[in-house]
């Protein structure tokens, strides 16, 4: 059985500890070689989370510097700031490695679609993060819709809600490193993109993944930041059409309350909601991923007098059915192709970007078939 090396490039998304942790399990066939990070901090605090094996991984501040050391490596997980992702990739398909993206690739549309132009003729797998593709709530929803369980389908709310990361992760709250430059959320504003509708694209993935149909339309609406010390918009609703006249609403907010502390604490009531609900013409259903069926008081937290949420039990699938296993799956050819792909994430990116520009305009987009 081939062992697969594994570097990861960049420990800016709030993600990467999910893949420090679990990326190369005991017993199976993948190794964690190298983590990179510009941030003397982040690296510090990605090698706590490794753990016992730390010894065992290489640690660089520069990625390419890790790059060099590790020809032999097979894939990279690139995982820094969004503003970096393309420059990574580029670096990644020119020394022919399998590449594994978190979310979003790029808000740059020009960035996505030379990615997408490099995947055309490139001879290794590239896959992206959009792990909600993997949940069972929304596979069910998914069969459900595109069997015609409910019928004609008539609108698609979505909302994605959350705490803010900005306090956890501050470098999310900086236009030029989540959005890729500064620009105002509209005209004469000190606020700007890069907030809450960069930091959520799964409204827009899951609503075209669940339904088949494309977003046509999207009117975004946004007033002052709950969080006046923010600079990114820490609230947005969106609302249009999709293809075949399907009305939908997405909330992509940072509506839940955060601890003001630096290190994140998932508290009360949900630090994270993504709840489904799709009408069609014969019912109706509803999902939500992070539904908890039991709330706690939280005598041992930062907050004792608030409800904690008790984790719910996850139904995971084999090994080729996790975010993971599902690239290394495409790798060795048991799939034609990754779950989540570059098209994938270009489609929400486009969306988000609509949105943008709804609010710069204050009119409705429309987007091109």
């Amino acid at each position: 059985m081939k062992q697969y090396k594994i570097m990861i490039a960049g420990a800016a998304n709030p993600h990467i500890p999910q893949y420090l942790r679990g990326c190369a399990p005991a017993g199976s066939n993948r190794q964690l070689v190298a983590v990179s990070d510009p941030d003397p901090q982040r690296l510090a605090a990605a090698r706590d989370l490794v753990g016992a094996g730390a010894d065992a991984v290489a640690w660089y501040g520069d990625y390419h510097a890790m790059f060099d050391a590790h020809a032999d490596a097979d894939m990279v997980i690139i995982g820094s700031d969004n503003r970096d992702h393309f420059a990574m990739f580029c670096e990644a398909v020119r020394r022919k490695l399998h590449i594994f993206t978190m979310k979003v690739i790029s808000m740059d549309e020009d960035e996505c679609r030379e990615m997408l132009a490099m995947q055309a003729g490139y001879d290794r797998v590239i896959a992206t993060e959009l792990e909600l593709h993997f949940h069972p709530q929304f596979i069910q929803a998914r069969d459900m819709v595109r069997a015609g369980a409910i019928g004609e389908l008539q609108s698609v709310y979505l909302s994605n809600i959350s705490q803010s990361p900005c306090n956890y992760y501050p470098n999310w709250g900086t236009p030029e490193l989540s959005y890729g430059k500064r620009v105002a959320l509209r005209p004469g504003a000190t606020v700007f993109r890069g907030g809450a509708i960069t930091d959520h694209p799964h409204p827009y993935d899951l609503i075209r993944w669940i339904t088949g149909r494309e977003f046509r339309s999207v009117k975004a609406m946004s007033a002052t930041n709950q969080r006046s010390a923010l600079e990114v918009e820490d609230h947005a609703a969106i609302t249009g059409e999709l293809s075949g006249g399907v009305k939908y609403f997405v909330n992509p907010s940072y509506s839940n309350l955060e601890e003001q502390v630096s290190a994140r604490r998932l508290l009360w009531p949900k630090s994270l909601e993504c709840n489904l609900k799709v009408t069609g013409s014969k019912g109706y259903l509803s999902a939500d991923f992070f539904d908890r069926h039991c709330y706690v008081v939280g005598k041992n937290c930062v907050s004792p007098d608030r409800l904690i949420v008790e984790l719910a039990p996850r139904y995971w699938g084999g090994a080729d059915d996790s975010r993971l296993g599902n690239f290394i799956a495409a790798i060795e050819g048991r799939r034609a192709a990754p779950e989540c792909s570059l098209a994938d994430s270009y489609a929400a990116v486009r969306v988000m970007n609509a949105a943008y520009e709804s609010l710069w305009h204050d009119r409705e987009i429309i987007l091109d078939v």
